[in-house]
């Protein structure tokens, strides 16, 4: 079997291109790459270092919101360098008015879920250390909420109907 190196880039659609190349630009921190304006389609990566990891496909305005018990994509996630980072990426993230679906201390991973503009819902996240992950007797089944959170709502929160949110980023 040929297996794939690793995945290549995400395609997302989106109500309106220039509203969400700004928030993927100002407020996520990717670079844009290219527009292909016959197709409505933007292209970005994380430190310019592909052609592209994340296109957004612009749909228009009228197209019903996805739901989140339908199959489909769940999120997307970009990974943090460490600890720090993801703090400070909460903190940036609240500056610009987000509101948290979720954080989350999975064991295998740390991280902080949010929507974009058209409610897809995307994660900064960190790798757990070693350490952290051989403290848990199961290191994809953690829920905590992270320490830095503060009112936030935890994973359990937001995936449970009487919780504070939906799971699906919209809010």
């Amino acid at each position: 079997m040929v297996r794939p190196e690793r995945i290549g880039h995400v395609v997302i659609k989106v109500r309106n291109l220039e509203r969400s190349k700004k928030f993927y630009t100002e407020v996520i921190g990717l670079d844009q790459m290219g527009q292909v304006d016959a197709f409505h389609i933007a292209f970005f990566a994380s430190g310019r270092r592909d052609h592209h990891e994340l296109g957004l496909l612009e749909v228009g305005d009228d197209v019903p919101d996805a739901e989140f018990r339908r199959p489909g994509l769940l999120h997307v996630a970009f990974r943090l360098p460490n600890y720090e980072a993801l703090k400070a990426k909460h903190a940036e993230l609240k500056a610009h008015g987000i509101q948290f679906n979720a954080t989350t201390d999975h064991g295998v991973a740390l991280g902080i879920y949010f929507a974009d503009p058209d409610g897809n819902e995307l994660e900064f996240y960190i790798d757990g250390t070693p350490e952290h992950v051989a403290s848990f007797p199961n290191p994809y089944a953690g829920t905590d909420k992270l320490d830095f959170a503060g009112e936030d709502p935890g994973l359990l929160d937001a995936i449970t109907p009487n919780g504070a949110g939906t799971g699906n980023g919209a809010q």
